[in-house]
């Protein structure tokens, strides 16, 4: 008799109460019966999903070159999991990332497990020593929305009070609806039309490089577990080149387990969420030649007879803004130019902000694709300036040498060679004073390194005399230092590899001898 009054009410629209429902609610309605009943799903308290999967490096943009069917580089997630606390609204994730390649840090090889928690309107990390320490309102709305890309989160989203559907349409087998929450985050839900399970859901949010960018989490294999459906698999999708972000293979889902207390602990809730403004400053390093830092990664301002030119726009708008507000406070001559070094999303963060404040792009032909492509997108969540106040990108490109030069200045821009990190690369070199701009050539506190011989074969491929070694990561170095760090960054890449090979895992990438 249940069943089919259920039936009914799945087919008719019509409540227990006898009111008719509104035609995303019936939707959503089927779609908890469908997991295991509206009864079910609205009862569970906690859910807690294990297992393992693969990330794509920097969104996709750290891979050889810019070009989209370029091999990505992939960080291996060796353990996940995520618990969710649905009858309080928090979520932790608790998962290990192994870098699928030799890069940087020992850090990157699973040393540190993160330990990421929200908590309705407050995230906080708790790191290895057991301090959580808050983090921005930004990244609290990522971890909810990231929460809610579950089936039985998102359908009890869904059926929660406050919460508001709409926009109700059919998508080839799916019927999709549009979910707005009591806090004010919105997402998108498909179900499945012949069989009414969750398909997917989708939100939009802001990104340094690209605008406005809608994820996309499909869920794959539903099995029985604790009496509902959950899936054994997950893939995110961003909207920019079909690119596949995350995915996760479930070893294990657990309804309704004992969880400890994610609450924000109370000096984490009332201490200000984070919201970092860099102080970029200013050294002189030669006439006409400023190195400026204050942030992750650093610029450089050149300065010509008529104009500035400026060397990395950086890892975020934010920094990028900063940079060029100081560039135009060293000299009463116009900032003109950007030299943009390579394409990795840590590098371009502030491409946008450079457009919109009107600035040309200089960079290698090989970057010219992507950087056209962040141009062009649009940012409406949270606008950027070029969002707000587009312009039209100006892009200049090089091969593989390009001088820039009049009365004032000299600089010599060069494709690095050798180097598959990064392969249309451009190096900076002011021969009047053998300096060497350069990004991620060389990084002298990392661990280790396996591109390092291009460093030396670049120099020679363009006969460079260099003095000072000018980095966009850390502070300036003599030549003298690059050659012995190189070598012992070196020995350290042929160690791990070594104890790779040793445990009977090779680690993938290992270097030649510089």
């Amino acid at each position: 008799m249940r069943k089919t009054l259920l039936l009914f009410i799945a087919c008719t629209g019509v409540s227990l109460s006898g009111q008719a429902q509104a035609p995303e609610m019936k939707i959503v309605t089927a779609s908890a019966e469908a997991l295991g009943g509206r009864e079910r799903i609205l009862a569970i308290r906690t859910l807690r999903i294990e297992g393992y999967g693969q990330l794509a490096s920097q969104m996709g943009g750290g891979n050889i070159t810019s070009s989209p069917d370029a091999p990505q580089k992939w960080i291996n997630i060796t353990d996940h999991e995520r618990t969710i606390d649905l009858a309080n609204g928090r979520s932790r994730v608790r998962q290990r990332n192994v870098t699928g390649f030799v890069f940087a840090r020992l850090a990157n090889y699973g040393r540190v497990r993160a330990n990421q928690v929200v908590d309705g309107a407050v995230a906080y990390n708790v790191g290895a020593d057991g301090k959580a320490v808050r983090a921005s309102n930004a990244v609290a709305k990522t971890r909810r929305l990231e929460m809610r890309a579950n089936p039985i989160a998102i359908v009890r989203t869904a059926l929660a009070p406050g919460t508001k559907l709409s926009n109700l349409r059919t998508a080839g087998d799916v019927q999709t609806l549009d979910i707005t929450t009591q806090d004010g985050d919105q997402m998108t839900l498909a179900v499945e039309r012949a069989n009414n399970l969750p398909a997917w859901v989708s939100w939009v949010a802001r990104d340094e490089n690209l605008g406005d960018v809608t994820f996309r989490t499909s869920f794959f294999g539903y099995d029985r577990t604790g009496g509902v459906l959950l899936p054994m698999g997950y893939t995110t999708k961003i909207d920019w080149r079909d690119l596949k972000l995350q995915t996760l293979m479930v070893d294990r889902n657990s309804v309704d387990v004992a969880v400890d207390d994610m609450a924000a602990p109370a000096d984490v809730r009332s201490a200000p969420a984070p919201n970092p403004q860099p102080a970029a400053k200013a050294a002189v390093l030669a006439p006409g030649v400023w190195f400026i830092t204050g942030g992750s990664h650093n610029s450089v301002v050149f300065e010509f007879a008529d104009h500035l030119t400026l060397f990395e726009a950086g890892q975020s708008n934010a920094w990028a803004k900063a940079a060029i507000d100081l560039a135009r406070t060293l000299s009463p001559k116009p900032l003109t130019e950007v030299i943009v070094s390579h394409h990795h999303f840590d590098h371009t963060g502030g491409l946008r902000t450079a457009i919109a404040e009107g600035l040309t792009v200089i960079t290698h032909r090989g970057n010219a694709g992507i950087i056209r492509e962040m141009a062009e997108r649009k940012s409406t969540v949270d606008a950027d300036q070029l969002g707000r106040n587009p312009k039209p990108l100006k892009i200049t490109l090089m091969d593989d040498r390009m001088t820039l030069k009049d009365s004032a200045m000299e600089v010599q821009l060069v494709r690095v060679v050798q180097n598959n990190h990064m392969v249309h690369a451009i190096a900076a070199y002011v021969p009047r004073d053998r300096l060497l701009v350069q990004a991620d050539m060389f990084v002298l506190d990392w661990d280790f390194q396996w591109w390092g011989a291009g460093y030396n074969a670049t120099l020679k491929e363009y006969d460079l005399q260099v003095d000072r070694d000018v980095p966009v990561h850390g502070g300036v170095v003599p030549f003298s230092e690059i050659g012995p760090n190189n070598e012992k960054q070196f020995r350290n890449a042929q160690a791990l590899c070594d104890d790779g090979f040793k445990a009977g895992f090779p680690v993938p990438g290992c270097p030649a001898k510089p």
